[in-house]
């Protein structure tokens, strides 16, 4: 894989912050919007193009255009693309607190809701939110997002960077005496 080269960095558990996801939102169920679709019922399979949105919950990914299958369980797989020159996006509330999200942007976002998980593929970056402010941030050209797990994988040809703002409770200020 062109990926692993050893300009590759795993981040596991480093990013465990960023990726704890509202749990309630796997069992929900997935509403698509776009300007155009067609569907084949038979092999359960859906083309969307032009303004794709797809909604699973808390999850939102919005892109250009879409292949979304269902597996004979009930689990969707999606495929988004952005628009040339444009990168799609995936924003999805945290479990954790009230106003944290994780968001992510890709030219190529792959989601998979049995396993939880999103693959975003060129000019990758996926950051979390505490409300409007971008506290964690993690670039790639491949960042694979497991929400289930809580854990992050990045790889890039050149480097993978990324940037974790402070845990400690002092630098907030809530633990000076």
């Amino acid at each position: 894989m062109k990926y692993l080269l050893p300009a590759i960095l795993v981040l596991i558990g480093c990013f465990s912050s960023l990726s704890h996801a509202e749990k309630a939102d796997k069992d929900k169920p997935i509403s698509l919007s776009s300007e155009k679709a067609t569907f084949d019922d038979v092999r359960q399979i859906y083309h969307l193009e032009k303004n794709v949105l797809l909604i699973k919950g808390t999850l939102i990914i919005r892109g250009e255009s879409a292949e979304v299958k269902i597996d004979p369980e009930g689990y969707q797989y999606a495929t988004i693309l952005a628009k040339p020159g444009s990168l799609a996006s995936l924003r999805q509330k945290r479990d954790t607190a009230q106003d944290e999200y994780t968001e992510g942007y890709a030219q190529r976002i792959e989601y998979d809701a049995k396993q939880e998980t999103a693959i975003l593929i060129g000019t990758a970056h996926m950051n979390k939110l505490t409300g409007t402010k971008i506290s964690d941030r993690i670039n790639g050209d491949r960042i694979e997002y497991d929400s289930g797990k809580e854990k992050y994988q990045a790889a890039s040809q050149g480097a993978v960077r990324s940037t974790l703002s402070s845990r400690r409770k002092d630098s907030l200020g809530t633990n000076k005496k």
